[in-house]
This record gives C-alpha cells, structure tokens and sequence, in this order.
C-alpha cells in the first residue's frame, strides 16, 4: 500500500501520538521520573491537538480503505483529544502519592487515545473492531490503576467482563454482514440491503442488529446499562473525566457514519428499536438518577440520558444531516466541559486515597469553597439544558429536530425526561447552598483541596467559565462550524 503526503498529513495526529508513546517507553526504561513523563505525555497531547489544524485543508479524505476523516472528524478527535489532556493534568497530583509504579498510567492514557481517534475515523468494520480493543483494553488498566480504593476492582472486573461479551456480539455482527455483504466496508453493508434478497436481508439485518447491541454495551444505554452506576462508583475522578467523553465520542460518531446511509428510512426494524432505545434510556436515566445518593453513581445515570438525547439524532440523520451533525458536535462539546468540570471540582476535594464521593458531603460546600460551588452550578444547569449555559443550546437544537421532523412521541420523552432532569440537578444545587450541617467535618474533609496543583484549578475555571461564555454568545462556535463545512 502507498500513501502519499496528503495521506500522510491527514495521519498526523495518529504519528505524533505513537512517537509519543514510544519516547515515553524509553524514558520509562531509562529512568523512571513521573514529572517528565506527566510533562512529556500532555505536551504530545497538546501538539496532536494542533497538529488537527493542518487536517481543515485537505479533509474529506479517504486513508486505504480503512480510514475516512472529514471536517466533523477533526472536532471529535479534537474533544477526545482535550479529554485527555484534562485527565494528564488530574491525574498526576492523584498519582503524587501513589504507592506503585505512576508512569505506565500515562503510556495508558495515551493507548486509550490512540484507539478512540482512531475509532472515530474507521470505515471499515475490521478497522472498528481492533480500534475498540485498542480504547478498551487500556481503560481496564485505568480504571484498576487504583486497586486499593473501594469497589475499583470490581468496577474494573465488571468492566472487562462486559466489553468481552460486547466484543462478542460486535464479532458475531461483523461475521454475518461479511456472510451477505463479502465486504467489511461500511458503504457495503448499505449497497447489500439494496440488492440482497429477504432472505439474506434478514441475516445482514440480524448482523447489523448485533453491532448495534455491542455499541450500546460500550454507550451503557438501556437496556444494556447495568453495569455503569456500578463502575463509575469504583473509577477515580480523574479518569471518570477521559472514561466518559472518550470512547462515547468516538462509538457515537461510528454510528453517525453507519447510518448517515439509509438504513434507518429502509428499515422499519432499526427505527423502532432505536426509538425505543432513545425514550427509555432519556426517561430511566433521568428518573434513577434522582433517587441516587453517590455523586458519581448521580453522573452515570444522567450520561444515560444525555445519550438517549443524542440518539434522537440518529432517527433523522438523513433527513436533517447537516443540522444534525451540528447539533452533535455543539452537544459532545457541551458534554465535555460538563465532564471535566464536574469530576475536576470531585477530584479536587477528594482525598489521595478515595474520592469524596456521597452527595452529603457536599452539603454547604458554598460556604467553604464559593467559587467552586459557582462552577458546579454551572455544570449542573447546562447537564438542566437552562439558558446562558451551552447545554441549553444543544437541547434547543435536538427539541428543534423533534419538532421539524413531527417526533410527538420522542417529544413526549424528551418532555418528561426533561422535568425529572431538572428535579434531581437542582436537588444537588441546593444541597450548595445549604447550610453545612457540621462545619468541622466539612472543613476536615476537603482540607485536602489544600495540596492540590494550581492547573487542575485552572481546567476547572476554564471548563465553567466556557459553558457560560458559549451558553451566552453561541454564535462563535456555531459561526466556526459553518465556516467548517
């Protein structure tokens, strides 16, 4: 296979990172020092993020037959890429005074990293498969990093177990639509349920109907979520900010590639399960997040939600496809900033062995700490969708594709789904401002904040500040996306 240099630039950002990766290899084999390799790994995090500028010239692209980048590519690698970055700067006062080895988490990360960007510009299901090994297998490692904590390694263990039975639904899938299609491209599968007869149509179907099972293990949205509240409880702080924007991201634009074709508006089938899917998922995650108690296990039933919204999206992708990718990327930002701003300001006042993480704890934390507890208010109305926060603007747009497609019944979902949303963030944004119950004990309990660095700090102002500048003036990016396309 030859690739020329205009191949080779757009595989830029994939160069750098493995250079990256094996500089840190040898400066962990030389000598072991964490400072230089946390310093090492977000700086080839930062150039990789860059390096992204000089993909705006030459995208759309195809790289061999594995590989396809457009302009809309460049943004979610660009939030996958800032995820990390936010994780290298939490982690490493969390790693400060761990016991073990520090220096393998960062040549995790940036595997994990490796495998998502590069899941997000697969178009070929052989290209998805490894990809999804390559982001997974390292987040078992993160997640287990911190084996000491309380229920990491059961988080972990369910973690593994469960993506190895997605992997098997996705190699199951794959091997059926290879069956009808004899091609693993994703233009293929469409061009087979065009031709195929019923019969093989209901075999490529079912395949297709076993990836999409396989995605939504990897999304946790019902009714294959079980496991999130329970890993999410168990995994750092500090990792939960890459864990939850990262391999979402990039699964979520796989399937934004797959059925940008007319499966959906062919297919009965699919559009009614992936309704469904939509409506549950925004109805239970909203409604068991209120009866929830742990401030992590809260965050976990809400990403439930907050996907479900997306996947409204899918329904009318070839209908409205420009405002709908629109909408997602607007979306995938907001969640991005909600995620590092979130579990920035638990990691802050957590403690280096366990995370502070019960939602009473946090009660009066205005009192203690009123800047923080601003920025948490933030994050927690625009997960809401209130106006003057980005989130708003994502869900104003989704609620603006309901209404110019006639979804009356997604609608409803979104409706109610909505209501129970708004109960139980301001069930946590007045628990704020509450007044603190036992000021000593919350005084002892983030005395912690005392040590921790000044960029973590620093990430977390800029991520509530960002939700509220582009909440307020969301011309700039919307104008950037325009511009983009």
């Amino acid at each position: 296979m030859i690739i020329n240099l205009r191949e080779l630039t757009a595989l830029l950002p994939l160069l750098i990172l493995i250079a990256g990766l094996v500089i840190l290899i040898f400066s962990i084999s030389c000598n072991r020092n964490h400072f230089l390799v946390a310093v090492l790994s977000a700086s080839f995090l930062i150039i990789t993020l860059f390096s992204l500028y000089f993909l705006i010239s030459i995208v759309p692209i195809n790289i061999s037959i594995l590989f396809y980048i457009n302009k809309y590519s460049i943004f979610y690698i660009a939030i996958i890429l800032i995820s990390s970055i936010a994780t290298c700067v939490f982690s490493y006062s969390w790693l400060l005074n761990y016991p073990f080895n520090k220096e393998e988490f960062y040549l995790l990360l940036l595997l994990s990293t490796l495998g998502s960007i590069l899941l997000t510009i697969s178009n070929n299901m052989s290209s998805i498969f490894i990809s999804i090994e390559l982001m997974s297998l390292p987040i078992f490692g993160l997640i287990a990093y911190s084996n000491y904590v309380n229920y990491a390694l059961e988080a972990s263990f369910k973690y593994l177990i469960l993506s190895a039975i997605s992997s098997s639904f996705l190699l199951l899938g794959i091997s059926w639509i290879y069956a009808i299609s004899g091609d693993l491209s994703i233009f293929s599968i469409n061009h087979a349920l065009l031709l195929a007869s019923d019969h093989e149509k209901l075999v490529l179907l079912f395949g297709i109907v076993m990836v999409l099972f396989s995605f939504l293990f990897k999304l946790s949205l019902v009714p294959f979520h079980l496991w999130t509240s329970d890993v999410y409880q168990g995994t750092p702080s500090s990792i939960l900010s890459f864990f939850s924007v990262s391999g979402k991201v990039a699964l979520f634009s796989v399937l934004l590639n797959i059925f940008s074709y007319n499966f959906i508006e062919n297919n009965k089938m699919l559009y009614v399960i992936l309704l469904l899917i939509s409506i549950f998922s925004i109805f239970f995650g909203n409604l068991m997040a209120i009866f929830q108690v742990n401030i992590k296990r809260f965050f976990g039933y809400s990403s439930i939600s907050q996907l479900g919204y997306l996947f409204i999206i899918l329904l009318v992708l070839k209908n409205n496809y420009v405002l709908s990718l629109e909408t997602v990327v607007i979306y995938l930002f907001n969640y991005l900033f909600v995620n590092i701003g979130y579990f920035g300001i638990i990691h802050l006042f957590s403690h280096s062995d366990n995370d502070v993480d019960l939602i009473d704890f946090y009660k009066g934390l205005f009192w203690s700490k009123p800047a923080l507890s601003f920025i948490m208010t933030i994050v927690l109305l625009s997960l809401a969708g209130i106006p003057i926060t980005l989130g708003f603007i994502g869900k104003f747009y989704i609620l603006s594709i309901i209404i110019q497609n006639h979804l009356w019944l997604i609608g409803t979902s979104f409706l109610f789904g909505t209501i129970f949303g708004l109960y139980g963030y301001f069930r946590l944004i007045i628990n704020l401002y509450l007044k603190p119950s036992n000021q000593l004990l919350i005084d002892n309990k983030f005395r912690p904040n005392i040590c921790m660095n000044i960029p973590s700090k620093i990430l977390v102002l800029f991520s509530g500040m960002m939700l509220l500048i582009l909440g307020l003036f969301p011309s700039p990016i919307i104008y950037f996306l325009h511009l983009t396309t």
